[in-house]
């Protein structure tokens, strides 16, 4: 017999001698001689990064469990999942734990990515694939190995965030949005004016409205492109905005910054040329674009209170005017919060300079024997639900872009007049990326 034979035979018996001490195998236990290779039970701290890496892979993502437009408010990300999960209430279920320590048949949690009978709304990750037996498994090996007693520690969060959507009604705000998702919003406002109609026609709602489709996709965690369409003239806007600055819980940066710059392009056809009205502008003249740049500035003053400071410039802003002045005004904007998910705000866009040559969507009103208008002024309500952004508001302007609501308002709130609006936000994932 050859001696490499004769050593694997070898090998192979001290292996089986060796095997159920290194094993540490009790006395009449069944044993494996290869028990000694399998590794050791995950602890508690390995257990509870398998359920991060699934939690990140299939939940913790833009446009689902993450940030704060969380749905039900569930934001599954590191710093706040185990604080969101453990001993946590169920939003659908208050008298039953999302995560019972101990108790994986009683976590909330576990019915809900389970699918099963009895649980409010879709088994989750909705609309996707369905957690596999492993992943559950995982899940279920984390609350099963906490002691009853654990102590949950509140997150530590980095950053504040003052306001919850992309802009208020109108100005836009310091945030930006995660990688990986992008936001859409539906604007609209009303035609009539509200303060002068009637229940009959359910206070000018039944006389049109004027929308605007809007998308914004972000290329970093701080910086986005935006897109947007409105009907008013048939007006397309494309802007960029860069986070610079972003405000932190311990004040060290005490409030947040971007600059939202870009163009806004007016297509509708028959306008006049103003530099000859015999004759109509052409699709791509000069003079159908507009330009802009904000400073959205935003700080949280207290939890409930939130604060806005948006500086601005617009050129070219009036389609009906060669070489007029530049317009530059200083938004102001704010919001204070009922709780998570119900708020007020309000915001104004005063002109300091070039409203003699302002172009105000539905004109300048006449009073005395002077042509005036008003800055653009919204209040409302804000409703936040799951990824929605909901903002109900009356307004004196019909004006959903840049150029639009900064040139001011037709409509004067001192005689009563106004329109209704509302935005509708939500904020999605990438298809086909999760």
């Amino acid at each position: 017999m050859q001696l490499g034979q004769w050593l694997f035979r070898l090998g192979v018996i001290l292996l089986l001698l060796a095997s159920p001490a290194q094993a540490g195998e009790k006395k009449g236990a069944k044993f494996s001689p290869f028990e000694f290779v399998r590794p050791p039970a995950a602890a508690p701290d390995e257990l509870q990064d398998q359920v991060l890496d699934v939690l990140d892979s299939k939940c913790a993502f833009a446009g689902c469990h993450t940030g704060v437009n969380s749905p039900k408010g569930l934001d599954l990300s590191e710093e706040t999942f185990v604080a969101n999960l453990v001993k946590a209430k169920s939003a659908d279920f208050p008298k039953m734990m999302r995560v019972k320590p101990g108790e994986a048949a009683n976590s909330y949690l576990i019915k809900k990515v389970k699918g099963t009978p009895g649980i409010k709304g879709d088994r989750m990750p909705r609309g996707a694939t369905p957690l596999s037996p492993g992943e559950i498994a995982t899940l279920e090996k984390w609350i099963n190995a906490m002691p009853a007693d654990v102590q949950v520690a509140a997150p530590q969060m980095t950053y504040k965030q003052a306001f919850y959507g992309w802009s208020l009604a109108n100005l836009p705000t310091a945030e930006a949005l995660e990688p990986g998702a992008f936001t859409y919003r539906i604007a609209h406002r009303f035609r009539s004016n509200a303060g002068k109609s009637t229940f009959e026609n359910l206070f000018g709602i039944d006389g049109g409205s004027f929308v605007m489709a809007q998308f914004a996709f972000p290329v970093t965690k701080n910086l986005a492109l935006n897109l947007q369409r409105s009907g008013v003239n048939s007006t397309f806007e494309l802007g960029a905005k860069w986070r610079f600055l972003r405000e932190k819980t311990d004040g060290s940066m005490p409030v947040s910054a971007a600059i939202y710059t870009g163009v806004d392009w007016t297509t509708a056809s028959g306008l006049p040329d103003p530099a000859n009205i015999n004759q109509a502008l052409s699709r791509t003249a000069g003079e159908r674009f507009a330009f802009f740049a904000q400073l959205p500035i935003t700080k949280q003053l207290v939890d409930r209170v939130s604060l806005a400071f948006v500086p601005g410039i617009l050129l070219n802003g009036n389609i009906g005017l060669t070489n007029e002045d530049a317009l530059i005004a200083l938004g102001l904007g704010g919001k204070f919060a009922f709780n998570k998910s119900y708020a007020l705000f309000a915001e104004i866009t005063p002109i300091v300079s070039g409203d003699s040559t302002a172009n105000v969507i539905g004109g300048s009103r006449l009073e005395g024997n002077k042509l005036v208008f008003n800055d653009t002024f919204v209040a409302g309500l804000e409703i936040k639900a799951g990824g929605h952004v909901f903002h109900w508001f009356v307004a004196n302007s019909a004006g959903n872009t840049t150029n639009q609501y900064m040139s001011g308002g037709d409509l004067d709130f001192g005689d009563k007049n106004f329109r209704i609006g509302f935005n509708i936000y939500r904020v999605l994932d990438y298809p086909f990326v999760k």
